[in-house]
């Protein structure tokens, strides 16, 4: 039986990670955050689940960290403090608690002799602002944004410990991951956003004229390549995960008119001078290597996340 244990399990990826990852029953998973609705006594994410532990913890306690770390085999770091929106407007922050705190888990891991850990980067910032039309791992990361230099300065120090202390580790660039349960009222994630916005009979909001390409990976396809990766042999450290599908602002909102049968109304903004304009992750590596894809279009993804919100609105409201 593996003990993994998942750091910011409370999260968007962290929730749908610990569910996939305890579907294994030779897994035990103990699922840490700070899960305020639990300490509130409301029923948690994971209550049907009999090999997840709940850990409430502070990533940037040690004596919580440690007390989560002993006996792990293997330890995903999930939790990020900040955002790219809290990260520009004070680059301090990254520097004092993601980076900090990172190296300090690192420290632990070596200590309780953590098999693997396996770090979700951001595919989105980390490269930067590039015109090449994939972008594979071999491509120099330059990010432009805090939170992208936050983010390639934990991988750095991943690679620091492995060559000291042989920490053994796998990176995750993800693409710009999206699908139900994400935070509608959050500052990352425009497909949840423009949904909710309609919901809320709000205009979209989009930032220049609408061509800004990203590369969407549905949750589901994202934590099934997770999983198929985390605890084998690996020839590479770092690994794109995407869809190695190129999608515009513009596209997403067609395919939102698609999913709810109408037009949309929008209103434009200027484009942050953070903001990459086009970013398509390569997914070669990951696909020769393990035989991986992405499954899920976009379109059906769109419409899979809006008929996810639908019953969770429907739901609420029968609760009132």
């Amino acid at each position: 039986m593996s003990r993994i244990v998942v750091l910011g399990a409370n999260g968007f990826i962290g929730k749908h990670l610990v569910r996939r990852l305890a579907s294994d029953p030779a897994n035990s998973i103990c699922a840490f955050d700070r899960f305020p609705e639990y300490a509130a006594g409301k029923a948690d994410a994971f209550h049907d689940l009999e090999n997840v532990e709940i850990t409430q913890g502070n990533f940037l306690n040690k004596a919580d960290l440690s007390e989560a770390l002993s006996g792990a085999d293997y330890v995903f770091h999930m939790i990020s403090t900040t955002n790219p929106a809290v990260s520009a407007s004070d680059p301090y922050i990254d520097i004092d608690t993601n980076v900090r705190g990172s190296i300090m888990l690192f420290e632990l891991c070596v200590q309780y002799g953590v098999k693997r850990v396996i770090f979700p980067s951001s595919g989105g910032t980390v490269y930067g602002d590039t015109t090449i039309e994939s972008i594979n791992e071999d491509v120099t990361p330059q990010p432009i944004s805090p939170y992208g230099i936050g983010k390639l300065t934990i991988e750095h120090y991943l690679r620091y410990f492995e060559r000291v202390h042989g920490l053994d580790y796998i990176v995750f660039r993800i693409a710009n991951p999206y699908g139900p349960g994400q935070n509608v009222h959050g500052r990352q994630g425009v497909i949840p956003i423009f949904l909710n916005a309609v919901i809320e009979n709000k205009p979209i909001t989009i930032y220049g004229d609408g061509s800004m390409v990203r590369d969407y990976v549905y949750i589901g396809d994202l934590v099934e390549m997770i999983n198929g990766i985390y605890d084998k042999p690996h020839r590479y450290n770092t690994y794109n995960i995407g869809s190695a599908n190129g999608v515009s602002v513009n596209e997403i909102v067609s395919s939102i008119e698609l999913s709810i049968g109408r037009k949309v109304h929008t209103e434009s903004r200027p484009t942050p001078p953070t903001y990459v304009s086009r970013s398509i992750l390569n997914m070669r590596r990951l696909g020769e290597e393990f035989g991986l894809r992405a499954e899920m279009t976009i379109q059906d993804g769109v419409a899979r996340t809006w008929e996810s919100l639908q019953r969770h609105n429907r739901s609420s409201s029968a609760d009132v």
